[in-house]
């Protein structure tokens, strides 16, 4: 990634065995719940998946555990028994061995009756084909019901532009849900930076127009791969005559050191900078006397291996002068 400082004038396994009123084999089998939507509304269906991982079994008795509050139970499955908040299905392997089960046990309906976040868990019994019992482990699954506003949806809807010029189409705020943009926001930069570890899909943008009544598009901020990402802020003005783009440039990454691009020090030569040097910050100013021709800067990037390069230094004219310092992540991004 690439960022230009513009100046202005500058992570032992044991096996444990042991008997009592069962017989252990010595295989170990993971049961899980999935479900074929992480977030639904009221009034709609969701499918939950028991599955059994590492071991088959050809009988079983489990209880599977909801919150019958906020759920209804639709399946109407054979085999099982409902009490309460408890799912009770049992199954056994008649032709006696050859059809044992792994992966998919089960799939149980529900239907939504209230909103907020409901757990499902499971408890139960799994025998092999000796009739063992074996060891299982548990997991858990969460869903939610209703679509819960984030922090920034909040302080959108309690913040809103007081400019009601019709052609107005500038930002008044931009936020992000992931810390690190730089430069600090000002509605008269249009380009911005980020680098987000390669676990981030995507980035929840507040933007925030000047003009409550001017439109904004946000593109490029979901399904984002690996490497430069660039996410697009269109503001439309009221009267659509003026079209501000805003952008930010994101780097996924499995080696965050490698993306830094940022400058530990920045200096000129006898020359103060206003404001005083600061990595978030991209713009300066500085005032030369008219006999230079040219300065001497200092730009050492935090990262050794990433590489800076200085134009517009030499051959300085009176009055406004734009100094350019680009600097090169050592990823080449």
């Amino acid at each position: 990634m690439k960022r230009k400082l513009i100046c202005l004038f500058i992570l032992l396994l044991l096996f444990v065995s042991s008997f009592s009123k069962f017989s252990y084999a010595l295989e170990t089998g993971r049961v899980y719940i999935e479900t074929n939507k992480k977030i639904i509304e009221k009034g709609e269906e969701i499918e939950i998946t028991v599955n059994l991982e590492d071991v088959k079994t050809t009988a079983f008795s489990f209880s599977l555990y909801f919150d019958e509050l906020k759920l209804e139970y639709i399946s109407n499955m054979e085999n099982t028994n409902i009490i309460d908040n408890r799912i009770i299905y049992v199954w056994h392997d008649v032709s006696g061995g050859s059809k044992a089960k792994q992966g998919e046990l089960a799939k149980f309906k529900f239907k939504a009756k209230e909103n907020g976040i409901v757990n499902f868990s499971i408890q139960g019994e799994f025998f092999n084909n000796n009739g063992n019992l074996i060891k299982t482990n548990f997991e858990t699954e969460q869903i939610q019901i209703g679509k819960e506003e984030t922090i920034l949806e909040k302080q959108a809807s309690g913040e809103q532009g007081i400019d009601s010029k019709a052609s107005n189409a500038n930002l008044q705020a931009l936020r992000l849900n992931i810390e690190g943009i730089t430069p600090n926001f000002e509605n008269n930069i249009y380009e911005y930076y980020l680098t987000v570890d390669n676990n981030i899909k995507e980035i929840e943008v507040l933007a925030i127009t000047e003009n409550p009544n001017a439109n904004v598009d946000v593109s490029g901020n979901t399904n984002l791969k690996d490497g430069l990402n660039v996410i697009n802020i269109v503001v439309t003005s009221e009267d659509k005559t003026t079209k501000n783009t805003y952008t930010i440039q994101v780097t996924k990454t499995s080696n965050l050191e490698l993306a830094n691009n940022n400058l530990e020090i920045l200096a000129i030569e006898n020359t103060l900078l206003y404001p005083p040097f600061d990595m978030t910050n991209t713009n300066y100013k500085a005032e030369i006397s008219n006999e230079l021709d040219n300065i001497n800067i200092l730009a050492i990037p935090q990262n050794e291996n990433a590489v800076v390069k200085i134009t517009g230094k030499d051959n300085l004219k009176q009055g406004s002068n734009l100094v350019t310092i680009v600097v090169t992540a050592p990823n080449r991004f």
